[in-house]
């Protein structure tokens, strides 16, 4: 007997054909309608659906036609996705369906025919760079840091359309791919900068900060000062004493402590003289250097009421190397419990100062560098022998 098969069930007729809807419709968001390509960017791009603009759109012609972008007031919908076009190009790939989706068949042809595919696996070129106006406030510092600028018009074109416009992450990455690939920025740039939240100022040369507007001090936080090396501190911070200059009491202290990893010996003991205490989170940005050369008094001046903080601190730098420099007996006297300081009866020799090269050893704080303890017995003994 002959093997039947049953016909379909009507309910199974309705949900294949559903799925075969449901296939077509997923086809027809996909394909670019006929003659729906976009062969240039002009006004008639203005009125496609944001399905045909992801359909029809080609990330090559984009960037080949950056101007017409900027010329024409697509909405901030049609220029995510332009941006997202334009990423497909600089990723290498075009976007491939989700895994799982149905193939839809081929129309045999599509939007990117007419136009050669180019990719930037190393970013936005300096062609299409220096033509993004403002589709640039569309980029992400992500982008910028995949950069080679060389261009300073280009950076200064960049800056104008970013004025106001709340991107001074992007500006600051923009400012560090021109500057790290060895750019300088003139008078015209850094004044344009300045209007500008300062999260570049760690990217620029000691020699440009110096040509920074003293208005930029005013705007600085302690997060736009993380990466920021001695060098740029120490301009910095004589750039922020002429800022705050007028400034006094506890509105200049506050004004100044960002700035104080650039801060000298002299600087120090003038805040002594002044009266200005610090507090023990500050003296631990201080630099080494500048430390060093404080006697206990100094310090115990500098800190004032905040003494007692240094005591948590004591492990860690400036505090430790500044205590082993320190008689134990004057660290005593502070009665906060600070221990490795130099025991009495003991000298403290610095080998890399100018005496000790010379056969002449001095006492230690005069300086950083390896220290050699002995007691003065053993040293008259030396000398007597």
């Amino acid at each position: 007997m002959a093997l039947q098969t049953a016909p379909p069930h009507l309910g199974s007729q309705r949900t294949l054909a559903h799925g075969s809807l449901l296939l077509l419709l997923l086809c027809l968001e996909k394909a670019c309608p006929p003659g729906r390509e976009a062969q240039v960017v002009d006004e008639n791009l203005f009125f496609y659906e944001e399905w045909e603009l992801e359909a029809c759109m080609d990330g090559a012609l984009l960037a080949t036609q950056m101007r017409q972008v900027n010329r024409i007031p697509f909405t901030y919908q049609q220029l995510h996705i332009f941006k997202r076009k334009l990423d497909e190009v600089v990723q290498g790939s075009a976007r491939l369906p989700q895994r799982g989706r149905p193939r839809c068949p081929s129309h045999g042809g599509g939007p990117h025919g007419p136009f050669p595919r180019k990719f930037y696996p190393q970013g936005y070129p300096q062609s299409l760079i220096e033509h993004l106006s403002y589709f640039f406030l569309y980029v992400t510092p992500e982008d910028i840091h995949k950069w080679n600028v060389t261009s300073l018009d280009t950076v200064k074109s960049l800056l104008k359309v970013s004025q106001g416009r709340g991107v001074d992450a992007q500006v600051a990455a923009l400012i560090a791919r021109y500057v790290g690939g060895g750019g300088e920025l003139d008078k015209a740039a850094l004044d344009t900068l300045a209007t500008f939240r300062p999260a570049y100022l760690c990217v620029l040369r000691p020699e440009q900060l110096g040509s920074v507007q003293l208005s930029v001090l005013w705007m600085t936080t302690p997060q736009d000062l993380g990466a920021c090396s001695s060098l740029q501190m120490a301009v910095l911070y004589h750039k922020a004493r002429t800022a705050f200059q007028n400034v006094s009491g506890s509105e200049y202290f506050t004004r100044i402590e960002p700035f104080l990893g650039g801060a000298s010996t002299e600087d120090l003991r003038a805040f002594t003289w002044q009266n200005i205490s610090i507090d023990a989170a500050a003296f631990k940005k201080l630099p080494t250097e500048a430390v060093l050369s404080l006697t206990v008094a100094e310090v115990q001046k500098l800190l004032g009421p905040n003494l007692v903080g240094l005591k948590a601190e004591a492990g860690n730098m400036p505090l430790r190397d500044w205590i082993s420099r320190q008689s134990q007996e004057d660290l005593d006297r502070l009665g906060l419990g600070l221990v490795g300081g130099v025991p009495n009866g003991y000298l403290v020799l610095d080998l890399h100062s100018r005496e000790a090269s010379s056969g002449g050893p001095h006492c230690l704080g005069r300086g950083p560098g390896p220290v050699l303890t002995v007691t003065a017995s053993l040293l008259l003994v030396s000398v007597l022998s």
